[in-house]
């Protein structure tokens, strides 16, 4: 904020100079004239403007930030600031619609406790239409939060392979409908192999009806009834 009493030391000195200026009276004299109190309430008033016209480009340069960094949001984005224990809806493309409690967002998956059915569910992110969110997580879920860099480069094949380590009977759902129920037998950079066979059986043998290769992006979601089958969720 402009100071005042520097000023009326400045306009004092313009009063000196047009003093010795001689007939050179010029806008030194009229500053000169101006050092009168009663000009300090104009002072004042120019003051108060200054500053709030100041604090109004401050506030509309934050705003601007804020809107900018609100269009650079991903879905990944607003499901990882929502943070763990939101309750949220997930819509995927199959029509299905899955209420969940968060637990974890991977690279390109998010992970919620389901109530029912029971057990863990694993949505694809790709493969999400939508989302909704309880009304006390909406306006957190567009804050800002620092990315766990682990979990940032666990993919949805990082999981899948977690899971056929520990053998782990599994449900997943497929974009274009339908559901398989089995073991992943193993799983490569975009595909998984699943041994299907009924839940109880052991994925081996005769109990194997068939395996199928599935592409990761013809599935929707992948549900363990067990939290620890996924280990690092």
């Amino acid at each position: 904020m402009i100071n005042i009493s520097t000023r009326r030391k400045a306009i004092d000195r313009g009063k000196y100079a047009c003093g010795t200026a001689g007939s050179r009276l010029n806008a030194a004299c009229t500053l000169g004239s101006m050092s009168d109190p009663r000009w300090d309430p104009l002072f004042e008033d120019l003051e108060h403007q200054f500053a709030a016209e100041r604090e109004a480009e401050h506030g509309q340069l934050a705003a601007e930030t804020e809107r900018l960094r609100v269009a650079r949001l991903g879905l990944r984005d607003r499901l990882l600031a929502a943070g763990t224990g939101a309750r949220v809806t997930i819509e995927d493309r199959s029509g299905g619609a899955h209420r969940l409690r968060l637990e974890a967002v991977g690279a390109d998956w998010v992970a919620g406790r389901a109530d029912e059915p029971a057990g863990l569910l694993i949505a694809r992110i790709d493969a999400v239409d939508g989302v909704v969110f309880a009304a006390a997580d909406r306006q957190r879920s567009i804050g800002a939060v620092d990315d766990d860099p682990l979990r940032a480069r666990m993919g949805f094949g990082f999981v899948l392979r977690v899971l056929a380590r520990r053998r782990a009977h599994i449900a997943l759902g497929l974009v274009r409908g339908g559901r398989v129920s089995g073991t992943p037998a193993r799983a490569g950079a975009d595909h998984v192999d699943v041994a299907i066979h009924d839940a109880g059986s052991s994925p081996r043998g005769s109990e194997v009806r068939q395996v199928r290769t599935l592409a990761f992006r013809a599935i929707a979601w992948v549900r363990t009834a067990a939290r620890g089958d996924v280990g690092l969720i």
